[in-house]
Formats: structure tokens, sequence, C-alpha cells
């Protein structure tokens, strides 16, 4: 009777939780805003937050500590679709300019959080560095909103925008991946059989895995022509949660190997055009959302954590990469103005932030003060980046010339005389 009591609860808290990240989604989205600001805000206001500052006890509706181990699958779907929407010959393509700016403004950004990790707020280096990563990520959907309801989308800065976005994201995670492993190994465990075991289970799943696939379609058609409906969904699923539970029994998250999985099968067009479109409506529909909100029901609402040195994190994080951004495209060509523009348009963090500060509090690296300064962070930059980009790409009136004044003139005094 417990464990059925326990349950039923814990199906309240899903229904609830994903309930309230849906509707304040789509307000927010309404707002022209973000919808995981919306899903974030649900978190604090029904997942308990708002109710432990004003002293209320909501655990009767709402248990983050229960959603918590439900909700990673939404981090497991939400980074394998970004592995399988990140083309790897489309980064090829994305030329050197870019590729400078990204790796120029990912330095500048993890050498600001490092310092300020190790001197700000006193952390060993192996945290400082990790640190880092909070600086590095963009999150681009706030940005191309924007410039798409600007017409700038299609701009110079407007792809270059989404370029350099993607290759943020793209040497983040694979950041996460070295330094997670190198930096934070498993004291129970040989550094350099761990390290060993790592390697071999990414060969297998990048290159091992793939082939497998690609072997039993070529002799079975086994995806193309299964005998049970949605054969493929389920398989890759199972593969996707099995994985993470192999990758966190190394020591190593789970997340970023769904990453991998999904960058390394994302050439096999067969399993993607089977899996893709569902998996992006089960993810969006219910499982990412309610990450959101359970990271949000998380954030620790307290007076407390607004000392100085917490929140002089975020306008360092927002300079950092500001400045990275600037130097890097000043660098490659841009001008003053298009470099600001840039920068501007690099600011938000949103999913990829919040997944190396979850992994960081899950594995002890982080304090629960600097995961709630980063899920401050992604609020600032999310809602302050719309504001700024229609100030920097604000047209400035032209100066008249002579020829333009007295042309002016005459046709006020073409008018003045028809009046008389």
């Amino acid at each position: 009777m417990v464990e059925s009591l326990e349950i039923t609860h814990i199906l309240l808290f899903i229904g609830i939780g994903l309930f309230a990240a849906r509707l304040f989604g789509e307000i927010f989205e309404r707002l022209k805003l973000s919808a995981i600001i919306g899903e974030l805000v649900a978190g604090i206001l029904i997942g308990g937050p708002l109710f432990i500052l004003i002293g209320v006890d909501a655990s009767f509706f709402m248990n983050a500590e229960s959603l918590q181990q439900f909700s990673q699958i939404g981090i497991l779907l939400l980074l394998f679709i970004v592995g399988l929407e990140i083309n790897i010959k489309d980064l090829r393509k994305i030329g050197k300019q870019c590729l400078t700016i990204s790796i120029t403004e990912v330095l500048i950004a993890l050498a600001g959080g490092f310092l300020t990790g190790y001197f700000l707020l006193e952390q060993d280096y192996r945290t400082a560095l990790f640190f880092g990563l909070l600086f590095t990520a963009t999150s681009i959907g706030v940005t191309v909103r924007t410039l798409s309801n600007l017409g700038k989308l299609d701009s110079k800065v407007g792809r270059a925008v989404l370029s350099v976005a993607v290759l943020d994201d793209f040497l983040a995670l694979i950041l996460v991946l070295v330094l997670g492993g190198t930096l934070f190994p498993n004291p129970e465990v040989n550094p350099w059989l761990e390290i060993l075991y790592l390697a071999l289970f990414i060969v297998g799943v990048v290159i091992i895995i793939p082939q497998v696939f690609k072997f039993l379609e070529k002799r079975f058609n086994i995806f193309s022509r299964s005998s049970t409906q949605y054969f493929s969904i389920g398989l890759i699923f199972a593969l996707i949660v099995s994985l993470s539970f192999f990758a966190s029994f190394l020591g190593f998250s789970g997340a970023i190997i769904a990453f991998l999985f999904g960058l390394s099968i994302q050439r096999n067009t067969i399993i993607v055009k089977e899996i893709k479109e569902t998996f992006v409506k089960m993810g969006n529909g219910i499982f990412i959302p309610l990450f959101f909100f359970t990271v949000g029901a998380t954030f620790q609402l307290d007076w407390g954590i607004f000392t100085l040195a917490n929140l002089l994190i975020i306008p360092i994080a927002i300079g950092a990469k500001a400045i990275g951004v600037f130097v890097g495209s000043s660098f490659t060509g841009f001008k003053p103005q298009e470099a600001t523009q840039l920068a501007v348009g690099m600011m938000p963090r949103a999913e990829i932030v919040i997944i190396i500060a979850e992994i960081g509090l899950l594995n002890g690296i982080f304090s629960q003060d600097i995961f709630s300064m980063a899920i401050l962070l992604v609020l600032i930059t999310v809602l302050v980046t719309p504001l700024l980009l229609k100030l920097v790409f604000r047209e400035k009136p032209k100066p008249t010339t002579e020829g333009e004044m007295s042309e002016t003139i005459e046709k006020l005094g073409e008018l003045t005389s028809k009046s008389d």
C-alpha cells in the first residue's frame, strides 16, 4: 500500500509538473520570450522554491527530488536530438572565419570562467576549470527568433551567429567530455585504466554500434522492413538509456554519451527517417519541458545565494563571452558595429549551460549556490538579449546631404506656390 501510494504521488508530480511547464512555456512563447524560461519559472513557482522562501510546505502536491530521476530522460533526449541535428558536413562548410571566432570566444570565455572560479570563488583549479565551461555555451533559439522578427536572420551577422553558436555548443560538449573524465576520475579505479575503458566505450558508441546497424540493415533490412511497428524507436530509446547507465557506471555523463550516439547515427538516413520526428515530438512535448521544470524546482531561491561574489558571476560571464566574440570577429574582418551585433547575438545561455550545471551538481563538482547562479545566468541573458539585439540592429538615420536638402526646399516651394 505504501509503495502504491508513492507511485501515485510520483504520477501526480509528473502530471502537475508537465502541465505547469507546458502552460508557462506557451504563455512565454506568446509573450515572444523563450519557452525554456517559462518552464524554469513554472518550476520555481509551482515546484517548490517560492513556497520554501515564504515558508509554506507544498510537498503534498510537488516533490522535486521524486521528479529529478525521471526528468533525466529529458537531458538524454535533448542531447541525442542535438547530436542528430549537428551535421558534421555543415560544420566543415562553415569556414575558417566562423571557426576562428568560435575557438577564440570559447578560449577567452573558458579563461574568464576559470579565473572567476579560482580567484573570486576560491575554488581549486580542477573545479574552477570545469566551472569555466558554464561561460562557453550559447543558446541560439532566442537570437534566431529575434533576428527573424527584425529581418536580419539572412544577413552576414545573422548567418555568422547561427554558425558560431552551433560550433560553440559542439566545442562546449567536447570540453565537458574531455575535462569531466580527466579532472574528476573515479578514485577507486586506476585513472589510466578508466581512460582506457572510457575510450573503448566511446569507440563502441561512435564506430562499432553504427557499423552493426549498417550490417543488420544491409543483411536483414531490420530497420526499413521490421515486422513489428515502431521497432526502430523502441530499440534506439533502449540503447540511449542503457548506454547512459553504462556511462554512469564508468563515472561519466550519460547525457554526453547520448549526444555522441546521436552524432554517430545521424548519417544512417534510414534510422533517422524512422525515429527523428518521433523523438523530437516525444522530447519537446514531454520529457524536455519536464526536465526544465525540475531544474526550476531544484533552484535554490534563498537570499543567502545573492552574495557579491555570486552576483558578479553573471556580468563576468556575459562580459567574457562578449569580449571573446568581439575579439574573434574583429580579427576575422567584421566591422566594429557587426562585431558588437555578433557579441550580443551570442549572449543568451540555456540548454547546454543548464546541462553542464546539472552534471556538475549531480557529480558533486558544483555547490547548490553555483547551480542556482547558473540558472539565474540563463534567465537574465534570455530575457535581456532580445532588447539588446533590437538596440544594436536599430537603423541609424542617414545624414541629409546638401543636394537632398536643396531638393526638399524646392518641393516645399512648389507646394507653397500651389496652395497660394
